[in-house]
């Protein structure tokens, strides 16, 4: 795509030709919000909320029809039970990809929030910076079946299909996808909440006391498995779409919501980690104690927040602490690789090789900070403390850390040091 975005189009992706609508400063410039639309929704069905989220917040929105909806290609049916799950994690990259997303909170309604809880609990990755959940379902519940079913008949008798014939190119084919995979009566004991379980961003939870798709059973789920942050939206007044009933406080907090992820921003910068798939946030300047500022007390803590409790180790290698604590020791961010390694270092098992690296990366950066602090005694001290550590790990790569990497950097450190040190008996430092 270009990076003037168009206000509407087709993306192409590896699987299908779908329709979107898009409005404010594109991936390149800003962080993006993508909206995932309800089971029988479109990128058309957000009406006004688009541009009036993009206006709110002053970030990008994306918002697509899925295939078989809208104007995007048809899908095949009919659809399989786990659709949801296939289209979390399959169709959905391929459409951040397609986009350039660097930086994005997924803001999924209905089917579209299931979807986005189901790509976060699937990916540990870095650029989902967020979740924003209207009216979620993670498992059935009778209310739901009991909607579904009178919706089937005002399909078949009444003037349901003709309504969706205005937004989707097939209402036939958008229809039957939905509703006969609901009302199959496998389905019944369709669960998807273990992904809950593997979040690590935060979350926004919406849900309107009188929905008549779902109950407040869905949003309790949320707080109940999720270890990341959580905030709940509780709306009166409100069905079963929060962003058309209450759109003033969807809007408001979802404002709020994007604020307090992206508050820090204005500190960092983009850049491309060698060694990351994604890009990577660094900070306008590396701090040293004592000579410059210190960055604000949560600068760090979206990045933190990925850090949760009983993560398994693969788990924690995978986490934007870890990816941008080897991002910013790459890059001259010592005190703050510091700053966002620590938490994987205390949330490793006790006395395993991994977290012995781990403090080895950490001492590593601590040495380089100390010599920039013109301290080549104690960056000598911890250079020999980071060998250390590092040799309890035998093995090539650690945590996907090429163990010669790090080698490397306490070697060209150990060559600087010994450099200042000539300079200090010649009294040229």
């Amino acid at each position: 795509m270009n990076a003037k975005w168009k206000a509407y189009g087709h993306l192409d992706t590896p699987l299908h030709s779908l329709e979107y609508i898009c409005v404010g400063p594109p991936p390149c410039e800003a962080p993006t919000l993508v909206l995932l639309h309800e089971g029988l929704g479109s990128a058309r069905l957000w009406r006004k909320f688009p541009e009036e989220l993009s206006s709110a917040t002053g970030l990008g929105v994306f918002a697509y029809s899925r295939a078989g909806y809208g104007y995007s290609d048809l899908a095949d049916l009919p659809r399989r039970l786990n659709y949801m799950t296939e289209e979390a994690q399959t169709a959905l990259p391929n459409v951040l990809d397609a986009i350039g997303i660097e930086h994005c909170i997924l803001v999924g309604h209905s089917d579209g929030a299931t979807i986005a809880a189901i790509y976060a609990g699937s990916n540990l990755e870095l650029r989902v910076d967020g979740l924003v959940l209207m009216a979620p379902h993670f498992f059935t519940e009778a209310i739901a079946l009991e909607q579904i079913a009178r919706a089937k008949v005002e399909f078949d008798s009444g003037d349901l299909r003709t309504r969706l014939s205005k937004y989707h190119c097939n209402a036939e084919c958008a229809f039957r996808g939905w509703n006969e995979a609901w009302l199959h009566p496998e389905f019944q004991s369709w669960n998807v909440s273990e992904y809950l379980d593997h979040i690590q961003v935060p979350i926004l939870a919406i849900q309107g006391r009188q929905d008549q798709y779902g109950s407040l059973a869905q949003i309790d789920e949320i707080s109940r498995r999720c270890s990341s942050p959580v905030t709940t939206l509780i709306l009166d007044s409100c069905r079963h779409a929060p962003f058309l009933d209450q759109p003033q406080l969807v809007l408001s907090k979802a404002n709020e919501f994007t604020k307090q992820i992206y508050a820090a921003r204005k500190y960092f910068k983009h850049e491309m980690n060698s060694k990351a798939e994604h890009a990577v946030l660094l900070p306008e300047y590396a701090h040293m104690p004592g000579q410059n500022q210190r960055h604000p007390e949560d600068a760090f803590d979206a990045i933190k927040a990925s850090v949760t409790p009983n993560l398994s180790i693969n788990e924690l290698a995978l986490t934007k602490a870890f990816q941008y604590g080897l991002s910013y020791l790459e890059h001259g961010y010592y005190w703050e690789a510091h700053e966002v390694l620590e938490p994987i270092w205390l949330n490793l098992p006790t006395n395993c090789v991994e977290k012995k690296f781990v403090q080895g990366l950490i001492q590593t950066a601590n040495a380089c900070l100390k010599l920039r602090m013109q301290r080549p005694k104690a960056a000598t001290r911890l250079c020999v403390i980071s060998r250390q550590l590092l040799t309890a790990c035998e093995a090539a790569t650690c945590m996907g850390v090429n163990r010669s990497d790090i080698v490397a950097i306490i070697e060209n450190l150990e060559q600087q040091i010994s450099f200042a040190n000539k300079c200090i008996k010649n009294n040229k430092w």
